[in-house]
């Protein structure tokens, strides 16, 4: 079933590919406006012979894995602790609401006044996207947890860090996982609006550059890139969650 789903996803996707090129050969389409994918491949061997695609991609998932690591590492510590204690999760409730429901992209021109221009900044926007996200969904998961799974549990005198790692995370997982793949995304996304204004390297600011210069080609190249890592990224997460079916299915305490 999987084989099959992944082989429909690459045929639909290859279809759209043909019916994009075609429309353009043909004329429906202005290349100036949309390229065509054979032109957008042979810009991404030219850019990743001479060097540059990979300079622009080192940049890139540099700023993305510091900024969504320190939010995996912030949401997962404080959902977990929100999640499990009440007092706690009243005390950051305030703030969890406040940075889940505002345009948290109106803190960029205060980054850059922070943190100047460039790699800092891109990193700031990052986690502050990411963050939300990733903690919010720990915080349901935990709280999400079957109550008769915990009083079953320290019924046989489970301790309270027992309850915890062997009952309450593993249910969690599913919760935590889509909170990562969310946060994911999001990181991406701060990466790459980080780069479009206050960059002189990365996918973004390649993207910025070649859109100012009418160099539609290129720009569709780093596009490209983004979107295989933004499935990447995804699809690894999926395979880490399947991975965590056996803490899921352990021998329990």
């Amino acid at each position: 079933m999987r084989n099959s789903r992944t082989l429909l996803g690459v045929v639909s996707f290859a279809m759209i590919l043909v019916a994009w090129e075609a429309a353009v050969r043909m004329g429906w389409l202005n290349p100036f406006f949309t390229s065509r994918p054979s032109l957008i491949f042979a810009a991404l061997v030219t850019e990743a012979k001479s060097g540059e695609l990979f300079h622009n991609l080192h940049v890139s998932l540099g700023e993305f894995a510091v900024g969504f690591g320190a939010s995996v590492l912030a949401g997962l510590f404080l959902g977990v602790l929100a999640g499990w204690n009440r007092i706690v999760e009243y005390a950051l409730d305030p703030f969890i609401w406040f940075l889940y429901s505002a345009p948290l992209i109106a803190f960029y021109p205060i980054f850059v006044i922070w943190f100047g221009l460039g790699t800092y900044t891109v990193i700031a926007i990052s986690f502050l996207l990411a963050f939300p996200p990733v903690m919010v969904n720990t915080i349901a998961g935990i709280k999400s947890v079957n109550p008769a799974m915990l009083l079953a549990a320290r019924s046989f005198c489970a301790r309270p860090r027992d309850v915890l790692w062997k009952v309450a995370l593993p249910a969690s997982v599913p919760m935590i996982v889509a909170g990562l793949r969310l946060g994911l995304g999001r990181a991406l996304t701060g990466v790459i609006i980080g780069e479009l204004f206050a960059s002189s390297a990365g996918l973004g600011y390649s993207i910025a550059y070649n859109g100012q210069l009418l160099k539609t080609t290129d720009m569709f190249v780093s596009l490209m890139v983004i979107a295989i890592l933004g499935v990447a990224g995804t699809q690894s997460l999926s395979l880490l969650e399947a991975h965590l079916d056996f803490w899921r299915a352990g021998p329990g305490l």
